[in-house]
């Protein structure tokens, strides 16, 4: 909460059971990270979807993941360099997003 610097006060919070908003949203694509996902930068990213992240150490669960049709990987920089197993999920939502942030506006 204190790291937010009061921008969390800002943000609607709605808690609902994931895997049912999901199958009530099938009409977007949902997106979800993985190490065996298409290469965001190569992708094409929709304006509209729902983005799925997943626990740092364990990833998406598997009944989520099965609800997934869009998946992204982020790859390593510079490509000849090995990657770690996962980047910190905060990271990754972080590059995600900023990604989809681009396609939008057309660049």
């Amino acid at each position: 909460m204190q790291a937010t610097m009061g921008a969390l006060a800002h943000v609607k919070v709605h808690y609902t059971n994931l895997n049912e908003y999901i199958e009530k949203n099938r009409n977007v694509p949902v997106y979800g990270a993985f190490l065996e996902g298409e290469n965001i930068y190569k992708k094409h990213l929709t304006n509209k979807g729902i983005i799925v992240m997943g626990n740092e150490g364990n990833g998406i669960r598997k009944e989520t993941e099965s609800l997934i049709n869009e998946k992204l990987y982020i790859p390593p920089y510079p490509p000849e360099h090995e990657t770690t197993e996962s980047l910190n999920v905060a990271v990754a939502t972080a590059i995600i997003c900023a990604e989809f942030r681009r396609n939008a506006m057309g660049s």
